[in-house]
């Protein structure tokens, strides 16, 4: 990717994230809550600048960038690091942030951020919930969640790839995705782009903590 096209993706998801904090700010006026907020967003940003800039089958689609795109692409992996705090909670109490996640906060608080259409958020959440804990029950490794999530950036990106109605999560193996659900596998298989994802989760989840431990 060329620096200039970074730099207008940079500004894209920069904007994105300062209308959520803005958003945030008038959701709620307790102090916990909105660090918490923000630092959902914040790590869902960097996950979604992350996984267009370096999972070259979504920054085909993605091409210039929206502000939509770019909105849907941030509330998507803001539910997901959403998902994996609730999970770390349940497997292993922590005695940080994690230990005490705000009531207040649900899939359809965070849709509301960044105005999107609630249905698909809880849809997007608890598919990939079941997914996540699919794969850690089943396989040492994340890939099919990975590929998963390429086939969903790249339809928010323009270019479906799977009909998801003829999906049953979770999805025990991709070879039962073959007959009429997937429509175009190749945004979704490339290894590379599989390990760009999960390095892109990564980043998200070291940016939330980050985030939420700053003065």
């Amino acid at each position: 990717m060329a620096p200039g096209d970074e730099m207008l993706n940079g500004q894209l998801f920069e904007n994105v994230w300062q209308k959520a904090c803005a958003k945030i700010d008038k959701l709620s006026e307790n102090v916990d809550e909105r660090r918490f907020l923000k630092s959902l967003s914040m790590a869902g940003s960097v996950v979604a600048e992350s996984v267009i800039s370096t999972c070259d089958g979504v920054r085909t689609y993605w091409g210039e960038g929206s502000d939509s795109a770019a909105r849907q692409l941030t509330q998507l992996f803001s539910l997901i690091m959403l998902s994996q705090l609730y999970r770390w909670v349940r497997e292993n109490p922590p005695e940080d942030m994690t230990a005490t996640i705000p009531p207040a906060v649900n899939v359809n608080l965070i849709a509301s951020i960044f105005a999107g259409d609630q249905k698909q958020g809880m849809d997007d959440y608890l598919h990939f919930e079941q997914q996540f804990a699919c794969d850690l029950a089943k396989h040492s490794h994340l890939t099919h969640v990975s590929s998963l999530l390429l086939a969903r950036a790249s339809e928010i990106c323009g270019h479906p790839c799977i009909d998801w109605s003829k999906v049953k999560f979770p999805v025990a193996e991709m070879t039962h995705l073959v007959k009429g659900a997937i429509t175009d596998g190749a945004p979704m298989r490339g290894v590379l782009d599989i390990r760009a994802m999960q390095h892109s989760l990564d980043a998200g989840t070291q940016a939330l903590m980050t985030y939420y431990s700053k003065d």
